[in-house]
Formats: structure tokens, C-alpha cells, sequence
């Protein structure tokens, strides 16, 4: 049997990370919120996945280029996409009913960074408020994705410090290499415990009831870390 194109093993391999992060969303709201805001939003398809929680978005993110083409295939009226680094992001308190973060906190590099970005969060959230996170799961940084992802995506990672909490490296889709640090997601419910009431959604029971990522036999590299405010 043929190996599905590259291409389509990506789209598959994204499919399934916004499917759960989706279907945490539905967990979190039965109806639509006022205001979202996307953190590291990329070129907008975590910010799409939204578009049915919130009548408004703002979408964010510190790669102009990214932010660009965002901006160019946005179609909902009511999104709005800003080049800005979160720490440098300006809006009132309490301007949120949900914030989502989709692969951002890999690139906070420190605790005190994790505290900072958190407790930020939790400011611009309304009471009650939800959060909705996708990280890099335990399996990421294991020498069984790293061949699959060098040898069936064309992705590379070069692990140069593990520790308890973390394992800490560079990762490319190209030939750019970007600084990245995989936090341990149970080390990030204990940390963020102080602002956040937050669940993980089951992804592997989600990818074998939907028969998703049929090319990636391993555990699966993310996980989804949501819930609400304190």
C-alpha cells in the first residue's frame, strides 16, 4: 500500500488537533460568548475554529508574515487580527469570556514567563470565563516522533535538555530552527491550578472513536488543557 502524500498526513495530523480543541469548546459552551481572544493565532486556523463560540475574535500573533495571510483569508466580520506579542498585547481587564491558546506555550521559556502569561490571561477574563490550550503532549519530544515526523513530515528536533517539568530544544517545518520548550502537561495543571479550574480532553479515545491519524501509530504528540477561570 501507498503512503498518503505528505500533505494530506499534515492536514490529517491538524484536522485531529483542532477536532479536540473543538469538541473541548463544546464542553465549555453551549452557546456563543461575546468576545474570544486567540493567542499565537498564526495564520488564523485555530482562530476559525472559534468562529461558532464567539460573535467576536481577536486573534494575535508575533509573525507579521503569519498575520498577513490571517488577515487575507479572513471572512467573519466581527475577527480582527493584530501583529503583537502577547506580553506586549494592551486591552482592558475582564474584555474576554474565552481565551484560547493553541501551541503558544511551548514558546514560554520559563516558569516565571508561565506565571506572568497566566495570570495575564486570567485578568482579561469576564467571571466565568473559559480557557481552551493545546500544548505538545509527553509523547512530542520521544525518538518515535521525531522519526516519524523527520521521515513522514519532513519536520526536525533536536532535544538538548530534559528535566522533570520540561524537555527543552529546537524545532523546524523548515530549515528555520525556533527555540521551543515542551512543559509536561500534568506540570502545567499544577501551575496554572492558582488561576485556572482546567480538565484534559481524551484525546486518544477521540482519535480511535473518529478513526483519525491512521498514519501515526504512536501516542498522540498534543493534548487539550481547558476549562474555566477561578
Amino acid at each position: 500500500m501507498s503512503k498518503k502524500p505528505v500533505v494530506n498526513q499534515i492536514r490529517d495530523y491538524y484536522d485531529s488537533v483542532y477536532r479536540c480543541h473543538e469538541l473541548a469548546l463544546q464542553t465549555l459552551l453551549r452557546e456563543p460568548c461575546e468576545a474570544a481572544l486567540d493567542i499565537a493565532c498564526g495564520h488564523g486556523e485555530s482562530t476559525k475554529n472559534l468562529e461558532t463560540y464567539a460573535c467576536s475574535i481577536v486573534g494575535i500573533d508575533q509573525s507579521e508574515d503569519l498575520i498577513d495571510i490571517a488577515i487575507a483569508q479572513n471572512e467573519h466580520p466581527r475577527t480582527q487580527y493584530y501583529c503583537c506579542d502577547f506580553r506586549d498585547f494592551e486591552v482592558e481587564a475582564g474584555s474576554f469570556d474565552l481565551v484560547s491558546a493553541a501551541w503558544y506555550w511551548n514558546h514560554v521559556h520559563s516558569e516565571d514567563e508561565l506565571e506572568s502569561a497566566a495570570q495575564k490571561i486570567c485578568s482579561l477574563l469576564r467571571p466565568g470565563g473559559c480557557v481552551a490550550f493545546v500544548v505538545p503532549g509527553d509523547a512530542f519530544t520521544s525518538r518515535r516522533i521525531q522519526d516519524i515526523a523527520r521521515q513522514d513530515f519532513q519536520w526536525s528536533q533536536a532535544w538538548t535538555h530534559e528535566r522533570p517539568e520540561s524537555t527543552e530544544g529546537v524545532f523546524a517545518y523548515d530549515e528555520t530552527w525556533v527555540r521551543t520548550k515542551i512543559w509536561q502537561p500534568f506540570f502545567l495543571l499544577r501551575k496554572f491550578s492558582r488561576w485556572f479550574d482546567l480538565s484534559t480532553w481524551d484525546v486518544k479515545a477521540t482519535l480511535v472513536r473518529e478513526g483519525r491519524l491512521p498514519n501515526l501509530c504512536s501516542e498522540p504528540p498534543f493534548e487539550i488543557l481547558y476549562g474555566r477561570v477561578r
